[in-house]
């Protein structure tokens, strides 16, 4: 059991050392009775607190959530409190300070209070308010503190694990989709924004002069009697719009802070986009790219379609499957097992070393308290099995792990994205495109946007630029205003250059729906004041 001494422990065991060394250099035995106390006394406060300690953990002193669900979900710059209770079953009070929760990245957790005492038999209340930061599936996995008895001159750090999933999803999405209280009919919308074509419809559009080529089935024999020509029907098919958006999720995307990186502007923008069309009648279809597609959602309408647009964006940032994951497997495997102990309860100790068998089966039984149960991520073909449990175990305690990059070859993603959307039935009408613009058009992009636009389906790219969200040093204001000078030349061209090959608008994120207000103040972690 690991100990820290507090401030005053450290001011004691210095002056104790301290009047040693003088006995030693005087030969003064006062001096030396004197150190002796002091650093006996350290002595005796770190067993002491050690002593309390462990009995306080043998009696029961634990941490449960008072939550009806292991579960919740909460939008980005949304915040949600928490309730948790720290039991103590001896007959000591347990003093805690150093209060704090162990969470993923893609959160902001904040305790309250930091400090208290727990009484013998009883239980302390804590709060703790979380905010989402980023897109996804993310762990509150507990709380870390330091324990001691009331005035003790050490403290033990523990880690309560007890995990807590969260669901952050977009803000258009929490706002937009969620059932408010009361309940709301999530069915087709009684409007809608749709559109009529020529067809064989049941409503008239015109009467007109016959042309070549109209059937004679067409012919309107009344009015062409009363007009003394003949005059054909022109009927009406009505139509909703059928909408795509492609958005490129690669791991560069997510460089910079957290919740004001392109990667989370584009999702921010794209799901916005999509709630509104989706409000609108439309049937909206969602793509996640890299250099290959990694999620593909087909459009529905109604209460089926909510539920999977609010759904399919927490797959963007879940880098654990064998395509996306920039971390090695054995790696992956040594943060399982970190996280793995304080969860099990003999710590993973009973285990044999280098039994890699018993280790994934334990490893699959503690799963079983995860609180996402979500299909297994794809797994490598080699040692397939073990893969997928690492990586099933990683997926369902949300653990961060890096992404790995995919290069320049990110149109190729959107160029498969948009072959599969071909073959999708019913026909697209619209597809936005929401991925920084590349520096060189590739030919299967270029011909993928052509197959598509040859079918009448309109083709539209959002230029997410890759600069937002990075803000510039304190110093060398000059060199930045060059590079940004250059980089901005540099997205015009690529642009331009886009727009030629292509055939594709190009146009700016925020033109697809209402501006979004800057919301890094809510998400950001909180920062000095810098030094002039």
């Amino acid at each position: 059991m690991h100990t820290n001494p507090r401030r005053a422990t450290i001011a004691t065991a210095i002056t104790g050392v301290a009047l040693a060394v003088v006995a030693i250099a005087s030969g003064s035995p006062e001096a030396a009775l004197a150190s002796g106390a002091l650093l006996a006394a350290v002595a005796w406060g770190r067993a002491s607190t050690r002593g309390d300690v462990a009995r306080a953990r043998r009696a029961g002193f634990e941490m449960v959530w008072r939550e009806q669900s292991r579960r919740a979900r909460i939008g980005v710059g949304g915040t949600r409190t928490f309730v948790a209770e720290l039991r103590n079953r001896s007959d000591r009070i347990v003093h805690v300070d150093a209060l704090r929760a162990v969470a993923s990245e893609g959160l902001r957790a904040e305790v309250r209070p930091t400090e208290l005492d727990v009484l013998p038999g009883g239980f302390a209340r804590i709060e703790v308010e979380v905010t989402g930061r980023r897109v996804g599936r993310h762990g509150l996995h507990g709380l870390a503190l330091g324990a001691s008895g009331v005035g003790a001159a050490f403290e033990v750090p523990l880690t309560f694990a007890n995990v807590l999933g969260i669901e952050v999803v977009p803000r258009a999405i929490a706002s937009g989709i969620m059932p408010p209280r009361g309940g709301r009919m999530r069915a087709d919308p009684a409007v809608g924004r749709p559109k009529n074509r020529r067809g064989e419809g049941t409503e008239i559009r015109e009467i007109r002069d016959i042309a070549p080529g109209d059937s004679f089935r067409k012919i309107a024999w009344k009015a062409s009697s009363r007009r003394g020509r003949l005059m054909v029907r022109e009927l009406d098919v009505e139509e909703r719009d059928v909408v795509w958006v492609i958005v490129d999720v690669s791991a560069e995307a997510f460089v910079g802070p957290v919740g004001e990186s392109p990667g989370d502007r584009a999702i921010d923008v794209a799901s916005g986009f999509v709630v509104e069309r989706a409000r609108h009648g439309a049937a909206v279809g969602v793509a996640l790219v890299t250099d290959h597609v990694v999620a593909f959602s087909e459009p529905a309408r109604g209460g089926e379609g909510l539920d999977r647009l609010a759904a399919i964006w927490l797959d963007a940032v879940d880098t654990l499957g064998a395509d996306r994951c920039g971390m090695p497997i054995d790696d992956l495997l040594r943060l399982c097992i970190e996280h793995a102990r304080p969860l099990d309860s003999a710590g993973l100790a009973d285990l044999p070393r280098g039994d890699i068998d018993r280790l994934l089966a334990r490893l699959e039984t503690l799963r079983a308290r995860a609180p996402f149960q979500q299909p297994a991520p794809r797994a490598s073909q080699t040692n397939e099995v073990r893969d997928r449990t690492v990586r099933h175990y990683a997926a369902s305690f949300g653990l961060d792990v890096p992404g790995r990059d995919s290069g320049n070859l990110a149109p190729m993603g959107v160029a498969d994205a948009l072959h599969r959307i071909h073959r999708v039935r019913p026909r697209p009408t619209d597809v936005v495109v929401v991925a920084p613009t590349p520096t060189s058009v590739p030919a299967e992009l270029r011909d993928a946007v052509a197959l598509v636009r040859r079918r009448g389906v309109r083709v539209r790219w959002a230029a997410v630029d890759a600069r937002i969200g990075l803000e510039p040093t304190a110093h060398g204001t000059a060199v930045h205003d060059a590079l940004e000078i250059e980089l901005r030349e540099a997205r015009k061209r690529s642009n331009a250059n886009l727009a030629r090959e292509t055939g594709a608008r190009v146009l700016e994120p925020y033109t697809l729906g209402p501006r979004a207000p800057h919301r890094y103040e809510d998400v950001a972690e909180p920062v000095g004041e810098p030094t002039p």
